[in-house]
């Protein structure tokens, strides 16, 4: 042989040699897809089934299809005003995927316009992520991603910080879930202040999610003319959140409030980035003793 392929065809028709004869507009199964006999076919004889193209199929009685609907290929099936010679359906189950329509088909119709799933679409639906090149071997196991090395995409296990489920369900853990810190502070005097006291520091890097303050008891003496102020601020004085205390907006009494939204840039410590805690009071303002109540989550571990 002096050559390693010779053209025979465009595909669009395959030689087929029936063991039955088969007439003119026969649907044939032949695997994982459906062919059609343009001509009859005597048993025995060598003939071609076209295996693309828009056809009118017998459809089954009542089926509906909209637009662009899938259509199987049920080869037992009864058509409508017809003996149980085959018919398309939309019922997928123990049927050939036969094409998609091209015009909508209503519970009465006889038949249903297709455009018939070519011989090229049936032999791609048959490759897998195996069947890929830049593809490595496949486990396909529940919590593996497909990760890019560099020069191919490897089957992985999710491993370190989180799983990942056959979902796609991630579950982070224990170290990344919220966390909570208490920081009491004292019952100061009117007029009395707290300043740049550390309040926080953790050994990894951390994403505030929430700061809030719980009093024990009522205040007193807080006005415009005497408001009281608490900040928190890292470690190069940029204000993290801040509360402001006057006579519209009084401190709880004997319970929590969140001070509010956090910034966004400043709320994201480095390791061992302080939170410092300061409360300001004017002449009469006097806050009862309390807790900070400091909510994070580590970003790394």
């Amino acid at each position: 042989m002096t050559f390693e392929a010779r053209f025979l065809q465009e595909g669009g028709a395959i030689d087929y040699t029936p063991q039955a004869d088969v007439a003119a507009g026969d649907v044939v199964e032949l695997g994982n897809f459906c062919a059609v006999a343009k001509l009859p076919i005597a048993a025995g004889d060598l003939g071609a089934l076209a295996t693309r193209g828009v056809y009118d199929v017998a459809k089954k009685d009542q089926d509906t299809f909209a637009l662009g609907a899938a259509v199987y290929w049920d080869n037992d099936g009864t058509p409508k005003g017809g003996a149980a010679t085959g018919c398309a359906t939309s019922t997928p189950t123990a049927n050939t995927f036969m094409g998609i329509t091209v015009a909508a088909a209503g519970a009465d119709d006889l038949t249903v316009r297709i455009l018939l799933r070519s011989l090229q679409a049936a032999s791609a639906e048959t490759l897998s992520l195996a069947d890929l090149s830049d593809v490595g071997a496949l486990a396909y196991d529940a919590g593996r991603l497909l990760v890019a090395d560099g020069d191919s995409f490897e089957d992985v296990v999710v491993s370190g910080d989180a799983t990942i489920d056959g979902t796609g369900a991630v579950t982070l853990n224990d170290a990344h879930a919220e966390q909570m810190v208490i920081i009491p502070f004292e019952d100061l005097a009117a007029g009395g202040d707290i300043a740049d006291r550390l309040a926080f520091v953790h050994p990894r890097a951390v994403t505030l999610t929430s700061i809030g303050v719980m009093f024990d008891g009522a205040p007193a003496g807080v006005d415009d003319a005497n408001t009281s102020v608490i900040l928190l601020e890292d470690d190069a004085s940029n204000a993290i959140v801040t509360k402001t205390y006057n006579t519209a907006t009084q401190p709880p009494t004997s319970d929590y409030e969140d001070l509010g939204t956090l910034d966004a840039t400043h709320k994201v410590l480095t390791a061992g980035e302080h939170v410092l805690f300061s409360i300001t009071n004017g002449a009469t303002a006097d806050l009862a003793s309390g807790s900070l109540v400091i909510r994070y989550v580590p970003t790394n571990a």
